[in-house]
């Protein structure tokens, strides 16, 4: 006896793969993405704090990217209270 799969049933089954592959890849993908941008916003959060951190010191800070740089300095620390001069 020879065993015989109907036309209907390798499609079936070719399909299937197909789906799980698929939907499989795109979770993968979305988890990628997900994973990235959740490292993006701790990095930049980060960032943030150690910006207010130092500019709390009233002192001159550099902030630079690449070969592009400034000093910063938390104005609040420029300004005289009133009735000093």
């Amino acid at each position: 006896m020879k065993s015989k799969y109907s036309v209907g049933k390798i499609i079936l089954v070719v399909w299937v793969a197909f789906s799980i592959l698929y939907v499989g890849y795109t979770q993968y993908r979305y988890f990628q993405t997900f994973i990235a941008n959740q490292a993006y916003q701790t990095g930049l959060k980060d960032a943030v704090v150690k910006v207010i951190q130092q500019a709390q010191e009233c002192k001159a800070f550099p902030v630079t990217i690449g070969e592009q740089g400034v000093q910063l300095i938390n104005i609040a620390c420029l300004q005289q209270p009133e009735g000093e001069e």
